[in-house]
This record gives structure tokens, sequence and C-alpha cells, in this order.
């Protein structure tokens, strides 16, 4: 069968190939002249392969590719297997192979990526079946992937060609995406843990074709299902951010959910897919594709839609005489003969909006009978009778994989993820293929489910296709509230806010909850009022409505407001109330708090608070410091600032509780340490020495270990121990050490001693050459009155030759003169020991600024 045309112009159809992947011509090896094979080879084969591989791979490498590395991306300690088998057409791509290099994931994402040089025009798609990822080139070109082998994400990637394409094939962690992005330089490949869903390509059905709406639509690639050997066939795409959101059928094609791109399984060989000036067309030769012959009506999608189960469009008071009946039925039959009966019930139930009372007559059907308790279809049901009844705790069913298969149970999960966040984009993708179903719905059905549908469109990134179907749905009083969303999205703010304000009188109390709170953001986006004011006014909207997602959604947004304006007490405990109110979500309110508290500490905004404010917020939220270590330099600074207040009395009890409750023993020395200084700064060296003792621990970081060590030392001292007190800095030899032990020995009035440390204390500090500062003129002036006190004549003398001149003039340096001047010997000194008497007089008041640090 021939290949894909890919002309400009009319692009002629691209019917079924014959041929599968596994058969598909591959290209030879150009230099190495070793035969390549684009079919995967069995996992059992794979390490026999290896090392061949390696060496082909590696025989032609650039020697340029390690330097093209990002080493961010490669991670170490990992050993990968051998490379894959795919790499070996690294060895065939001469001048025209392209070679892999590891770039970071993009921003805010957390994964792996990697670039591919393609030439300009080349289109690509991305998607999964079964556990593998698949991503198709429209360019068929050998890839060297020698450089993701030592990736943990990575180094599973083949490469596989095509007749016209280059496939690569990925095994990633369960929950994982593909994310594409095209450059100058070529496309980008992101495997990433999450990523927000790509815009869905939207389908229209007209003259017996599907037209798949999709920008820069480029070619269509032919292959063999990797996984199934089916025929897949695969639109690329020039640009991201569209794709399949919901899988399709239809009795000729399956349309399979993709991360970018079309892809169609083909069920026909009369199957055909070419591209178009907007996007893809999906046909059949000869004829026309088996779908809905219904067009140009506000219900074509609808019945394109497949569905599982189908309540019946019936007026009202037929429904409730079917209800009847029904119960009259079943009430006769035999117990194991009850089933489909009560399903029809519940059906007829569903479409009355009778919720509650439909569930609940699944529920006894599944306890009288095992098969309907195994029935995917009962547990469905009933799981739509649950949502309803906004019971979504009680909906889980929906996500069984037997009931997987229909655009209807997609749209049902979406409205799953939808009542559970109503700006769900991952729900708001789902919706913008499926919302047609909800049109088609018996009318109680539709007035519970369209408002909540259009408004997380709205919410969730899909606002177009919400203006669509907005259109299609008239006036219904029940969509007033999604009506103005749109006007906000569309930047009729004017007409949006004279809405929400009427619909804040609404006498429904959750409406008017919520129109309120849409007023109010909307002003405060167009700052027609403060953040204070806003948040004073979210505050007041709190008892408007209690107890569901909206309100915990409000109680979030309040605490945002209230950061913002900078009053971070009251955020916090917006938040410490929500936790109490909501206990399932307890850690994710946690973790929010957490969040808040370190940037509290991380920006600055301690700095700016009032000192009582601050102390009053530390006491109330000692429980959020971060268990990092980034958290333990948070908490230091935290520390040290309540340190800096000067407020012992408020801040004392404080760094107590924070050392009694810190995460982690590094954090309770610290804090420990620091509640020592505050205390010994009062004058209370017993109660020093008690917090040193509270916050003891091995295996501490050397700073912080010495750091206690001069607490202990300075906190025993105080008390008079001094023989104690210099034995614990045995062995400590940094400038803070000898200025301590220097302190010591000048309090014990041992000058000798004094004279030794101060010595090695000046020695360390002042530089032998330059200009002084005043911390060095006094370091100079206290060893020259140790050495005066201990008789140290040359101590003394060499300190005059060396510094008289660099002490200068002032107060310091009339002083450090008399200490260190030569005795009178003649009548030629008289004049000198006049000056020397004078300065002698005020000398007592003077040394007063040199005095050791624990006399103070």
């Amino acid at each position: 069968m021939p290949e894909a045309a890919v002309a400009e112009g009319p692009v002629p159809e691209v019917p079924v190939p014959a041929a599968s992947l596994a058969g598909a011509p591959v290209a030879a090896a150009q230099q190495s002249g070793a035969q390549l094979r684009d079919a995967p080879l069995p996992d059992a084969q794979l390490a026999d392969a290896q090392l061949a591989d390696a060496q082909l791979a590696d025989a032609h490498l650039p020697d340029t590719r390690q330097a093209d590395t990002e080493p961010a991306t490669v991670e170490p300690g990992f050993a990968a297997p051998q490379p894959s088998p795919g790499d070996a057409l690294a060895g065939s791509a001469g001048s025209l192979g392209l070679v892999a290099r590891l770039v970071p994931p993009p921003a805010g994402s957390q994964g792996a990526a990697f670039t591919l040089p393609f030439p300009e025009g080349v289109g690509a798609a991305a998607f999964q079946r079964e556990d593998a990822a698949y991503v198709v080139f429209d360019d068929r070109r050998p890839l060297d992937l020698a450089a993701l082998r030592h990736n943990r994400l990575l180094w599973t990637a083949s490469v596989h060609l095509l007749p016209s394409a280059t496939l690569i094939r990925l095994r990633l962690p369960q929950g994982s995406t593909v994310r594409l992005i095209p450059s100058p330089l070529g496309w980008t490949v992101a495997a990433l843990a999450a990523a927000e869903p790509p815009e869905p390509i939207v389908e229209h059905a007209a003259g017996g074709k599907l037209l798949l709406t999709a920008t820069a639509a480029n070619q269509v690639v032919s292959l063999a299902d990797p996984e199934t050997g089916a025929t897949l066939l695969v639109g690329t795409q020039r640009q991201s951010g569209q794709a399949i959101a919901v899988r399709r059928t239809g009795p000729e094609f399956v349309l399979l959910p993709s991360w970018q791109g079309v892809l169609v399984e083909a069920l026909s060989d009369r199957l055909t897919l070419r591209r178009v000036a907007d996007g893809f067309v999906l046909g059949a030769e000869p004829g026309t594709l088996a779908i809905s012959a219904i067009e140009d009506d506000a219900r074509t999608d609808a019945a394109m839609l497949t569905r599982r189960f189908r309540f019946p469009d019936l007026p009202p008071e037929m429904l409730r005489q079917h209800v009847a009946l029904g119960l009259e039925q079943s009430a006769a039959a035999a117990p194991l003969a009850r089933g489909p009966v009560r399903q029809a019930i519940a059906r007829d139930m569903i479409a009355l909006g009778m919720g509650p009372e439909a569930e609940a007559l699944l529920h006894v059907s599944a306890e009288e009978d095992p098969k309907e308790a195994a029935s995917p279809d009962t547990a469905g049901l009933g799981a739509i009778a649950a949502l309803l009844a906004d019971r979504p705790a009680e909906a889980q069913a929906l996500l069984d994989p037997r009931l997987t298969g229909s655009d209807e149970i997609a749209f049902w999960r979406g409205m799953l993820l939808a009542i559970q966040d109503d700006a769900s984009p991952q729900a708001a993708a789902s919706f913008a293929v499926t919302a047609p179903l909800a049109l088609d719905y018996p009318v109680a059905m539709r007035e519970k489910l369209l408002p909540l549908v259009i408004e997380t469109m709205l919410r969730g990134g899909q606002s177009r296709a919400a203006q669509t179907l907005l259109a299609r749905c008239g006036q219904e009083p029940a969509l007033a509230m999604a009506r103005a969303m749109a006007d906000e999205a569309a930047g009729k703010t004017d007409a949006a806010l004279i809405a929400y304000d009427a619909l804040a009188g609404s006498p429904d109390q959750r409406t008017s909850a919520r129109a309120a709170v849409h007023a109010l953001e909307l002003r405060l986006r167009l700052a027609r009022v403060s953040v204070q004011r806003a948040a004073d006014g979210l505050e007041r909207l709190l008892y408007a409505w209690r107890g569901d997602r909206h309100d915990l959604t409000l109680r979030e947004r309040l605490a945002e407001l209230r950061q913002q304006s900078g009053d971070w007490r009251a955020a916090l405990a917006a938040l410490r109330g929500a936790e109490q109110d909501f206990p399932p979500q307890r850690l994710e309110i946690l973790a929010r708090m957490q969040d808040s508290f370190a940037a509290l500490l991380r920006n600055g905004a301690a700095d700016r608070l009032p000192p009582l404010e601050l102390v009053a917020l530390v006491d109330e939220n000692t429980d959020l410091l971060p268990i990092s270590a980034d958290g333990e330099a948070l908490q230091a600074h935290l520390a040290d600032r309540l340190l800096a207040l000067d407020l012992p009395n408020r801040a004392g009890p404080v760094l107590d509780k924070l050392m009694r409750t810190a995460p982690t023993e590094t954090a309770r020395a610290g804090f420990g340490a620091r509640l020592a200084t505050m205390r010994l700064h009062e004058g209370d060296a017993t109660g020093a020495l008690q917090a040193l003792l509270a916050s003891a621990a091995s295996g501490l970081p050397q700073n912080v270990a010495d750091r206690r060590r001069l607490l202990f030392a300075a906190a025993t001292a105080h008390r008079g121990d001094f023989p104690a007190a210099l034995a614990s800095l045995d062995g400590l030899h940094s400038a803070a050490a000898a200025a301590l032990r220097a302190d010591i020995l000048e309090q014990s009035q041992d000058w000798w001693g004094a004279d030794r440390a101060l010595t090695e204390y000046v020695d360390g500090m002042v530089p032998s050459t330059g200009a002084l500062n005043d911390t060095q003129r006094q370091a100079l002036l206290r060893l020259a009155t140790a050495a005066a006190r201990a008789g140290d004549a040359a101590t003394l003398a060499g300190l005059n030759a060396r510094e008289s001149v660099r002490m200068g003039s002032g107060a310091l340096a009339d002083m450090f003169h008399l200490l260190t001047a030569a005795p009178v010997r003649g009548t030629s000194d008289l004049a000198r020991a006049r000056r020397e008497v004078g300065l002698a007089q005020t000398l007592p008041a003077s040394l007063k600024a040199v005095e050791p640090a624990l006399s103070h």
C-alpha cells in the first residue's frame, strides 16, 4: 500500500496500510554496514543484544556529544542497563543522523527531557499504548540516543524507523505524560510526572466525514500498533498544545486519546485520514464514514457520541408512570430476576432527577442478587445516581476499568472530577468533547449538569468550547451564573458585574454566595477594591455558605489575600480553622500552611512585622517549621530575628517552645543555643546552662557544636567556675574561642594567662600592615592592659614599637600610648610624665570601652 502523501495543496487520502510495524523496511547502516531492524526486540533478547549495540553506537558517536549533554539531567549513581537495541541506529546515521541531547525539563515541572535537532517543518505526535509511550516524527531519520542511557526516566528509549517516519518508544512510570515542545533547534521531548492537559482537538461531523480541527496540521503517518498489531493512523502537528482528549468509538474507527496530534485505530479497510487547511478529515472510500447522518443541528455532536446507558427523555408524568409500573413488575418477578427491571427503573428515576432513590434501589438490587453486585452497569448507574445526589464519595465505581470505552463514561468521570474541583483542567478538557451529551439528557438531568459543565470549562481553560455550548442552551435560568462567567471570560466585565450583583440577591443561598464572591474577585482584578478590602469582604462571605468544597476554597483564598496584604497571622489563622473543619483535607491544608510560614521567613516579611505581632505569630505556629536543610536555615533566621527584638520576656518562652518542638536535633540544638544566648545576655547563667542541657544532641554540625561549647564556657564562667569554663574551651582555636578565653582569664585576674590568650587573639585578627578599625584597636588596647598588669615589659615594648603609629589619635590611642610608653629615666622624660599623669586620671572611665564581655 502507498505511504501517506504529504505534498502541499490538495493532500491525497491515506488508506489503511497492509504492512505492520514489524514488517516495515528499515535503513541499512551507511557507515558500519550493520543490519538494523526497526521491530522492537522481546525483553528476553535485550540482554544479548546490549553489548553489541552499545559498541556499534559508540563507534560512530561524535566526539563532542558529552560536552553537549546537560549534566544537571544526568543522575549520578543511576546504573542503567546497557543501551537498548534502538541505540544502534546511531551508527547508521552518518551525516544525516540526529544526536539526542539531554536538557532540563520545562520550568516548574518534574521529569526529564531531551532535544532532537529535526529540521524546520517536521511534525510530531505522542501517545500511550498499554504501558509504553510513543513519539512519532514525520521525518525518517536515524537517531543517536546514547545520551539518554544514564537518565533514570529516559534510558529505555529505543528508535524504530518507519517507511516515512521515526518512532521513539519509552517505558515511563505509571501516571507519567509526554509533552512535545517545538523550537527553532528542533523538538524537545519531555517525560513529566504531571502536566496540564492540552487543548482538545474538537470533532465535527459533516458530509459523512469527521473533521478534526487542529492547528498546524502536518502529515499523516500509518503504522502498526506496537502492542496489538492493529493499524493506526497518526496525524502530526508542527505545534504543541492540542490532542485527542477522550476515546471515541464508531463502527469503523476508534479515536484514541493522545498527548499530541490525532490517533485513529482503523476498524475498516475503507478508512482514510488526510490533512486539510484547518486540521484532519477522517473519511471512508468508497462511500461515506459510518456516522450519524444528522447535520446542522444543535445535537449533531451528541448524536455522534457513544453511550453506555440510555436515559429516557420523556415527559415527567410518563416517567413517573414508568417507575410505578416497573416497581410493580419488580415485586411480581422472582428475586433473582429483578435486576434488569430495577436497572430500567433506576434509569427512569435518574431521568426524573431522583438520584438518591435510584442509588438506594440499585443498592438493594446488589445486596439481593450477586450477579447485580458484580455488574459494572449496576455499579455505573449507582455512581451516576450518587453524583446527581451530590455524593461524589459514593461515585468511585465510575473509575471501574470495565466501564471504559464510551464517551458517556468519559463524561461522567469528568463530572466526578468537576464536583471535586470545578476548575479542573482535566475535567474541562473532557467536557470540551463530551459536553453535548448533557444537551441530549432529560430536562431534570440537564438542569443539574449543564451549569457545572459550562462553569468548569470556563474555569478550566476551555472558554471557547464553553461559549459554543452556552450558545446552544438558550436562556435557561439555571445558566445565569455561567453566562455571567462567560461575559467575564470574554472581557465584558461591566456586564458580568451587573449579572453577579443581581445573582448575589438570589434567594438561593449557594447561588447568592458564589455570585458575591465572583463579583468581589472581579472588582479586585479590575483594581476597584484594595487587597485589604477584598479580604475583609471575603471574610464576611464565609458565613453565607459553609461545609463543602466551596467553603474550603473560600477560606484558602481568604488566607491568600490576607498574606498578600501582609496580615500573616490572620492568613495562618484562616487556614487553621479550615484544618479543623475539613479533616479529610488536613494534610493538604497543613502543607499550604507550611508553605505560607516558610514564605514569611524567606522573603523578609518577618522582618517587617511589628515585634509583638511576630512573637505572637511564631508562638501560634511553631509546628509549621519545615524539615529540610533549607528549613533549618529559615529556623535559624527566625531565631535570630526573635533575639534581635530585645523582648526577652516575650521572645524567651517562644524560643523555649521552638526548642522543645523543633523537628530535628540540629534545629533543637540551634534554638537551644539562641535561648541560652538570650538568657546569658539577661545575666541568667543558670537558665542558659539549662537551655543547653535541654537541647543537647550528638552528631551536630561542627559549627553548631563549637557555638554551644562557647556558650557553655561563658555561662560556666558567669557562675564563677573559671577552671571548668577554661577546660570546656580546650581544643578550640577560633578567634571567638581566643577572645572568650581571654575574657575568662581577665575575670579570674590571671593576667599572665590573659596576656597569652590576648596575644593569640590579636595575632589572628590584627593584620600586620594597613589601617586599623575600632575593633582591632580595642583588641590591641586590651592586650596592652593585660601585659601591663602582668608586668610583661617585652610585650609592651613590642606593641609600642609596632602599633603606636597605626593606633592614631583619640581616647583609645592615648590610653595605648600611656600603657606602652617606656619608663621615666631622666629629667628629659618629666614633660612626658606630666602628660601621662593627666591621662591616668581619666583611665578608669575610659577603660569601660574595652572591658571583657563576661563582665556585662
